[in-house]
């Protein structure tokens, strides 16, 4: 392009008659005397400093610094024929702010031979499986909780997972903790079971498990768990450890309550436990069978209203009252007196003839809807 091109494409974008911009400053900070005055200086200096500052740009953060930060509550459990991994949604992003949204996570696997832990790197890694949150095809969202079923298992291997969410662009996030577990043939399920209640507890039972699910020996038999579950609520596992007995007593019950059990058999391999499938559920109501001790010292004394008698309260703390029985001279069976159960250590039998003998006992019952009675007290016998 030749220098007139030149000249003639710059004076395009000049308003003709206009002054340009070098000219203009002179005429404001460069009057005809040479000699500026200290404020015209002052103020020049300020516009330069005001626009250098204009239209500043602030650093950018990197893309890897607002994806979303490691999931929430990582674990591996193992249920039944399966490896089930949970964990939550994360809430901020690698900076800390809140996270607006999560697309989906993926699942990362790991499998080798033997059930010893070893040290991964990330390439021992691969993907596989991607939980699209609003479309998922593979695991299960509740809200902010995840749930993934790893089925594919081969006995003789440990499985090594982690799980990274990602957002609307698909950048994953953070890896969460790497956990595994080890993996082999399953211990036979327990038969046998049987629950039977007693008076503030369940008695449960079954037969002893000698074999894996592929017909070999349990070696490595751990013990048996024992599982109850109240109402509607969750299962509860009821002891820490496996109990190596075939037998166990549950005493932290209370009476008139149903209860359900099952049980497991568990063997070690290696660092981890391996349980059987559930056995068959049994349910149980313990309640009180134990009833009040027989009353004392009941005595029986004749006055102007009929037979009074009188004896010691019962020391139980659940009483819920008092029979009496009374059988006249001739008869050969007492007939209880009151159909309401009295609740002092007293009564009058105002149904009485004079001249007749009448012999008498008082039992004690309690609160629980069985409605133990006690024993008879001694027998008392007046004539009237």
């Amino acid at each position: 392009m030749s220098r007139k091109s030149k000249r003639v494409i710059g004076s395009r974008f000049r308003v003709p008659g206009s002054v340009s911009p070098t000219s203009r400053l002179s005429a404001v900070f460069c009057p005809k005397t040479q000699n500026p005055k200290p404020k015209t200086l002052l103020f020049l200096l300020c516009l330069l400093l005001l626009a250098s500052a204009c239209g500043k740009k602030m650093t950018p953060f990197a893309p890897d610094r607002v994806v979303p930060a490691p999931v929430r509550d990582f674990q591996v459990n193992q249920e039944g024929n399966a490896l089930v991994l949970t964990w939550l949604l994360p809430r901020e992003n690698l900076l800390g702010q809140p996270l607006t949204q999560v697309q989906g996570c993926r699942v990362y696997r790991a499998a080798l031979k033997g059930v010893s832990p070893e040290a991964l790197a990330s390439s021992d890694f691969s993907l596989y499986a991607d939980i699209d949150l609003a479309y998922p095809q593979r695991g299960e969202v509740q809200g902010e909780a995840l749930l993934f079923r790893d089925r594919e298992l081969v006995p003789g291997h440990r499985y090594y997972y982690r799980v990274a969410a990602y957002d609307q662009d698909g950048y994953p996030g953070a890896y969460s903790r790497t956990l595994s577990q080890a993996w082999g043939w399953l211990p036979r399920t327990p038969a046998g079971f049987k629950a039977v209640p007693g008076d503030k507890l369940v008695a449960l039972s079954w037969s002893p498990v000698t074999a894996l699910d592929d017909g070999s020996p349990a070696r490595d038999l751990a013990g048996y768990l024992i599982y109850r579950l109240s109402g509607q609520g969750p299962w509860l596992r009821l002891t820490p450890k496996p109990v190596t007995a075939n037998n166990f007593q549950d005493v932290a019950v209370l009476n008139d309550v149903e209860y359900t059990y099952k049980v497991q058999a568990v063997r070690r391999l290696g660092e981890d436990l391996l349980a059987s499938l559930d056995s068959p559920t049994r349910m149980a109501m313990p309640e009180k069978r134990t009833p009040p001790p027989p009353l004392l010292n009941v005595l029986a004394v004749a006055t102007t209203q009929g037979v009074e008698l009188r004896w010691e309260p019962s020391p139980v703390p659940d009483l819920a009252g008092y029979r009496l029985y009374r059988r006249e001279s001739g008869e050969e069976k007492y007939q209880l007196l009151n159909k309401e159960l009295v609740k002092k250590p007293y009564f009058v039998d105002s149904q009485v003839r004079k001249g007749q003998t009448y012999h008498y006992y008082v039992t004690a019952v309690d609160d629980s809807p069985r409605a133990n009675e006690s024993i008879p007290s001694e027998t008392m016998s007046i004539t009237y």
